[in-house]
């Protein structure tokens, strides 16, 4: 519900009494509301000053999103916030909360419509009545294309994601921020939340590892190979407390709930929407549970664990830290801390081929351009994105002659069109077999299992007939090769 001030101005006359209906002026400020700073307050006093009479209209964008590096605090918190704004304003107020949609040229429609509800039709925002106070350029063109006038604050001095800043280098924050954003950020314990949520290294601003996922396509998928994640996982997992972490839509825990109803079974993932989809499923046994965390830090008490599974997530902690295998590493040491003594990791990932050097790929019509794109775009997010290849003619046929891991990584993810601009930043292949032993034995493991396979849908799916690898014969191809192995499952021990 909105907050209303008692002292709104009748102005509004009923169209059935003969008389003309006057609308009282709307000033508009839209934002997400994050903290307010001082210098914030000091600008708008001075941009209203100029204003003449009207009520103070404030939509709080993104209201239904909380608790992530964009969106820190709750709808209740920035409320509370900007009431302390409103008041130290002195003029009427009301206060809205404006959920995201996702077309935004009916944005702007959607929130004069949620004003209108929220307040039983008083506030009816138009072009004639409204006039939009913000600083933000694409809040500002976005209001304009549907003919609002604005008045535009000052930008100089401090801005709300300061205070997060000065919050996570330990500055004083408390000089910057309003009296209210003070009040409420200590009053919640918000100054620990923020720094917490920004240790999170995989999270973007928005609390999932990268935009643009198309949840519904890469859920799917997950699910498709279920039957052979158990096949590949069970097997090797020790009853008492079960930890999933990356447990995505919540599959792989129906399972372990039937299949180890003695046991604690506790899925982790960062992802708000999988949360979301893995908190609702059916579990029989009620010995499940699902909790927030990162797979990288440490989430549960040291020696409390039998079974920690990472099922598609190692990859992802390498690829999404900007290729960096010591996230890995701490991701296992801290792992191992909270296993029981013999207790076990099991991964099942992709593999980097043991093969090395160069081969020759040809493809298919529709593969060839895909992996010319592919070539381009591999972690292009990285200080080196891309990868090297030579494009030959030979009796006819286009050859790509490259390295045997960039051909992997293509063969990987060409056929992963939805989610695209994700999985092409993703680099499956982190270690090969032999990296991983001789990892974990750093690390203080016992590897009871180290093995890969090529799976066999894939092969004949996607590989057989749209791409073929043969050896290098003299700077020519030669013998046909097998495709590299797709998937690694590797058990490794506390001891």
């Amino acid at each position: 519900m909105s907050q209303k001030s008692n002292t709104l101005a009748e102005t509004a006359r009923s169209a059935g009494d003969g008389k003309s209906v006057e609308k009282e002026t709307v000033l508009l400020l839209v934002g997400r509301w994050h903290g307010v700073t001082r210098d914030q307050e000091s600008a708008l006093e001075a941009a209203l000053a100029g204003a003449g009479p009207g009520k103070l209209v404030f939509a709080i964008t993104a209201c239904e999103q909380s608790r992530t590096k964009r969106h820190p605090l709750t709808l209740a918190e920035r409320r509370e916030i900007v009431e302390g704004l409103a008041v130290r304003l002195g003029r009427s107020y009301e206060i809205h909360g404006v959920a995201d949609i996702a077309d935004s040229e009916l944005w702007v429609e959607h929130l004069k419509n949620v004003v209108k509800d929220e307040s039983d039709g008083a506030t009816d925002i138009d072009p004639a009545s409204a006039v939009l106070v913000s600083s933000n350029e694409d809040v500002l063109k976005l209001f304009a294309k549907h003919g609002y006038n604005s008045l535009v604050p000052s930008t100089a001095g401090k801005i709300p994601t300061d205070i997060h800043n000065t919050i996570r280098t330990g500055g004083d924050w408390r000089a910057i921020a309003s009296d209210a954003t003070v009040s409420v950020f200590e009053r919640d314990g918000l100054e620990r939340l923020i720094n917490e949520l920004f240790e999170d290294v995989l999270l973007n601003d928005d609390g999932e590892l990268s935009h643009g996922r198309d949840f519904k396509v890469y859920s799917a998928g997950m699910d498709a190979s279920l039957s052979v994640k158990i096949e590949d996982i069970c097997p090797h997992v020790k009853p008492g407390k079960i930890v999933d972490k990356g447990c995505g839509t919540g599959t792989l825990l129906v399972h372990l709930g039937n299949l180890f109803p003695e046991s604690e079974i506790v899925g982790m993932d960062l992802s708000s929407e999988l949360l979301r989809t893995s908190d609702g499923q059916y579990y029989a046994n009620q010995n499940v549970s699902v909790v927030r965390g990162n797979i990288i830090h440490q989430r549960f008490a040291p020696g409390s664990v039998a079974t920690i599974i990472l099922s598609s997530v190692v990859h992802e902690i390498y690829s999404y830290t900007g290729y960096d295998r010591e996230q890995v590493r701490i991701a296992l040491t801290n792992a191992r801390t909270e296993l029981e003594l013999g207790g076990r990791v099991v991964i099942r990932d992709g593999i980097k081929p043991s093969l090395t050097g160069n081969v020759w790929m040809r493809c298919d019509a529709e593969t060839e351009e895909r992996f010319r794109r592919f070539a381009r775009e591999f972690k292009n997010k990285s200080p080196k994105p891309g990868v090297e290849f030579v494009e030959h003619e030979i009796d006819g046929l286009k050859w790509f002659y490259l390295d045997i891991h960039g051909a992997n990584e293509f063969l990987s993810k060409k056929d992963y069109l939805a989610n695209w601009a994700m999985e092409v930043n993703e680099e499956f292949g982190v270690w090969t077999l032999d990296e991983w032993k001789v990892e974990f034995a750093k690390l203080g493991y016992r590897v009871r299992e180290c093995r890969s396979y090529l799976n066999p849908w894939i092969n004949d799916n996607r590989y057989c007939n749209h791409v073929w690898l043969h050896a290098d014969d003299n700077g020519k191809p030669g013998e046909q090769l097998p495709y590299p192995d797709t998937t690694a499952v590797i058990v490794a021990e506390k001891v």
